[in-house]
Formats: C-alpha cells, structure tokens, sequence
C-alpha cells in the first residue's frame, strides 16, 4: 500500500509543477512606470496591458523561491492576474510606487 500512495502524491505534485515551468517558460512580464504588459503563448502571440490609473485594489500571494502572484482589479470590473511573478519583493514596491496613494493605503491596511 505503500507504492500506490507514493505514486500518486509524486502525479499530483509534478503536475502542478510542470505546469507552473511551463508558464514560466511562456509568459513574459514587461513592468514599466507607465503600464504592465504580459505577453503570452509559444512566440509571445498573446498580450495584455494595463495602465497603473486603472487599477483600484491589489492583493498578493508571496509562493517559495522569492516568486509570488498579484492581482489587479480594474476600475472596469475586471480582474488582471499575473502568475509566478519572478523577483516578487522588487517587484511589487515598484508597482505600488506608480499606484494612486488611495490603492497603496487599501493594500497595506
């Protein structure tokens, strides 16, 4: 009973895993003082952008290995995710420093 156990907590694992790699190895994330753009799919067909006066609330997950995932929720109602965001603790001072003041209070209450 031991080797069926192990088997299946090694799939359930790895799946997750390959698929966060293979996110990782598709998804570009361009974070500038005027916008956020992430360009997606195999040769970067896809891609969406962002304008920092649009965004009304973030929250954040911090994940191992110093990558984390934010969200955005925008002031049209939608919601901007950006998964396995690589240099998380640079990143996200960066993003609330272009953020209106009343964003930056809301994420830090």
């Amino acid at each position: 009973t031991l080797a069926p156990t192990l088997s299946i907590v090694t799939v359930i694992g790895i799946v997750p895993a390959a698929s966060a790699w293979a996110r990782q190895a598709w998804v570009r994330y361009n974070i500038t003082n005027r916008r956020i753009r992430v360009t997606s799919g195999i040769g970067g067909k896809d891609m969406a952008e962002i304008v920092y006066p649009d965004i009304i609330e973030i929250r954040t997950v911090k994940r191992l290995f110093g990558d984390g995932d934010i969200v955005f929720f925008l002031r049209d109602g939608a919601k901007f995710e950006m998964r396995n965001v690589p240099n998380f603790a640079e990143t996200i001072p960066f993003v609330l420093g272009n953020c209106d003041e009343d964003v930056v209070r809301m994420y830090k209450a």
